[in-house]
């Protein structure tokens, strides 16, 4: 009887055990929830270093947490740490070896490292799992397009947009991919498609305005860069391509317009500003082209271009002195500037520095010993230095 007892209080224990290590499991699980949770918030709102903290919380309290391991090994990809980001998404399959996220993002990774086959290998086993899963198709397809396989990358996409008809990534990816190999038609239809899907999509009409750009359809061109910017007004391509446009129907107005909306937009972009210094250049506004370059310079103040065009400019008006002041910046900024040496040699000359001329000249053979140009330059040299023995 005493025997029976017994058996049945431990039974009791047991069974308390049990309810107890469940509820313990079950608390646990709730709390790295609520922290998960804010780690996710953290993320949509680009807090990445943040949302990997509260993951990795998560995953303390509750290592059985597989999707905390996945997210957390995306935020160490973001932040540039691909070895925090393999180890976490191998932790993740070691959980849950069905969890195709997983796959495919490792897949990705080996992408990104150039291992291909080793990421070929992961993606379709994500594809295997799930064959709707629409971003493994798309990754493969970047596997495909790395290893030159176009004809299997197109496979890919098509089959990502066929799975998902408004998927903008997988319709991009082919427009491009179309335009590489030539097939400008098909690009311009997928383009087409795309903005169909987002009609306010201004990427895809800077891509159609490159195309017709391309293509010498001007109209057509300025009509998609036209449309860019009205759906985004600081994209400084899209204005940088329309005023090339105009500046080619010698629409002067407009087209500085679009190239000061340009710099607007993005202070940084070169492209702009040298652009609208040659139009200023082009309309006798040399001064105003001075003071364009002059804003770059400021932007890229080791760039010896900008301070080689600056002296050009100056030497055009006879403003020898200032000339020679930016040759010598430019020389400084990068003494390997062969273009520098020589405007500053021709400056020199017309200042009748004629040792310093010759020396600048030199300078510019050694730099481009094999320049058609220095046979001149030779010429030259020697002409200079029978003017300097006669003063002497």
């Amino acid at each position: 009887m005493n025997t029976i007892n017994l058996a049945k209080k431990m039974g009791c224990a047991m069974l308390i055990i049990g309810m107890s290590i469940q509820l313990s499991y079950a608390s646990a699980r709730q709390e790295a929830e609520k922290i998960y949770k804010q780690g996710s918030y953290s993320m949509r709102r680009g807090r990445i270093f943040a949302a990997s903290q509260d993951w990795s919380k998560a995953l303390k309290i509750d290592p059985t947490y597989a999707d905390a391991s996945y997210d957390l090994g995306g935020a160490y990809f973001l932040l540039g740490k691909l070895e925090q980001a393999e180890k976490y998404w191998k932790m993740t399959l070691e959980l849950d070896r069905n969890h195709y996220k997983a796959w495919d993002s490792l897949g990705f990774l080996y992408t990104q490292k150039g291992q291909f086959d080793q990421a070929l290998e992961n993606i379709k086993k994500a594809i295997d799992i799930n064959s709707d899963y629409v971003n493994a198709y798309i990754n493969m397809g970047f596997v495909y397009a790395s290893v030159r396989q176009i004809e299997l990358a197109i496979e890919s996409w098509k089959q990502a947009s066929k799975i998902s008809p408004k998927n903008i990534k997988a319709k991009e990816n082919l427009a491009r991919i179309y335009l590489s190999i030539g097939k400008e038609k098909e690009s311009i239809a997928t383009w087409s498609e795309v903005i169909k899907i987002n009609p306010k999509y201004s990427y895809a009409w800077y891509n159609l305005g490159m195309i017709y750009g391309g293509k010498k359809q001007y109209k057509q061109a300025k009509e998609s860069y036209l449309k860019a910017v009205k759906f985004q007004p600081k994209f400084a391509a899209a204005h940088n391509n329309i005023a090339f446009l105009y500046a080619l129907e010698k629409n002067v107005k407009l087209a500085e317009k679009h190239y000061l909306a340009a710099i607007a937009g993005n202070k940084r972009y070169l492209k702009a500003y040298t652009n609208l210094a040659a139009l200023y250049e082009q309309t006798n506004q040399i001064n105003k082209a001075i003071a364009k370059l002059g804003d770059l310079s400021r932007e890229t103040p080791k760039d010896p271009v900008i301070y080689n065009n600056i002296g050009f400019l100056y030497a055009k008006q006879g403003k020898l002195n200032f000339a020679i002041e930016y040759y010598k910046k430019s020389i400084k900024a990068y003494n390997k500037y062969p273009n520098a040496y020589y405007n500053l040699a021709e400056a020199l000359v017309k200042k009748g520095q004629y040792k310093k001329a010759i020396f600048n000249y030199e300078q510019c053979i050694k730099l481009v010993p094999k320049s058609p140009k220095n046979v001149e330059t030779l010429e030259k040299i020697k002409k200079l230095s029978a003017k300097k023995s006669r003063r002497n």
